[in-house]
């Protein structure tokens, strides 16, 4: 599978579009190592930047190898995929409406969209960069069922409509008041809920919580019991969870993956 050449130029991409029948996924290129470099200065001038991508190492731009994130992503596909398809079972055919909030380069959303071709999907991402690529990988997969929008998450889901379907994938982790969001959440949530986002290893007390995580300067670090509890506590309830480790994350305090699966209560 040959990499189009729309593709080629916004690289890199976070997730490998492979599987969907679209190749993103090349061999890592210095270039792409040393962008990595100015994500520093893009974290200290730019406020609406949100880091999602590897951070820069010197090794890696000696050596360059394949992103620890593709391993990350194996990992996470498998429980959301399999949390996706069970929602929309459980959903039926009163499932149109869906939202995949912090949606990245829109993986998820075109991989729903892949899965079932009546539903309305909106893609929501603050990074430009992550929409355009979002919106370049629909395109070349020929997925019309799908949007996307360039947005704070806090300000849509203000004035956003009800959602039969909720993608909250990876965003939360990077939110200074994650429970704060989840209780903003349920007033626009009618159906399911599919939340995951990175966990500490170190301990697993729901009261444990840390703002800004540990070597960053934004985010938090909370666990996967934590989590649930804040999801019960905004009114949603829980159908299912897991809670596995993402093999390209070294420190316990980034390595666990919390995965949920809930619905209006």
């Amino acid at each position: 599978m040959s990499v189009h050449p729309a593709v080629r130029a916004l690289r890199p991409w976070y997730h490998d579009f492979s599987r969907l029948g679209l190749q993103t996924y090349s061999p890592p290129r210095r270039r792409d190592q040393l962008i990595l470099l100015l994500n520093p200065l893009r974290r200290r001038f730019d406020s609406n930047y949100v880091e999602k991508g590897a951070r820069f190492s010197l090794r890696q731009l000696l050596k360059p190898t394949p992103s620890s994130h593709l391993a990350n992503q194996r990992v996470k596909e498998r429980v959301l995929e399999a949390y996706l398809r069970r929602s929309l079972d459980d959903l039926g055919t009163t499932a149109k409406e869906c939202v995949d909030l912090f949606c990245s380069d829109g993986y998820y959303a075109c991989l729903l969209a892949s899965l079932r071709s009546d539903l309305n999907i909106t893609g929501v991402d603050l990074d430009v960069m992550e929409i355009r690529r979002a919106r370049t990988a629909a395109q070349l997969l020929k997925l019309s069922n799908l949007q996307f929008e360039v947005a704070d998450a806090w300000s849509f889901i203000g004035s956003a409509l009800a959602y039969d379907l909720i993608l909250c994938v990876g965003g939360l982790y990077h939110l200074a008041k994650p429970a704060e969001f989840l209780r903003a959440l349920r007033p626009i949530g009618r159906g399911h809920i599919i939340v995951q986002s990175v966990v500490t290893l170190e301990t697993n007390e729901a009261s444990y919580f840390v703002s800004p995580a540990p070597g960053w300067r934004h985010g938090s670090r909370f666990t996967h019991a934590g989590l649930g509890a804040w999801l019960r506590d905004a009114g949603w309830e829980i159908i299912e969870s897991t809670l596995g480790e993402l093999p390209g994350n070294a420190r316990l305090c980034d390595r666990g993956s919390s995965y949920y699966r809930c619905r209006a209560a």
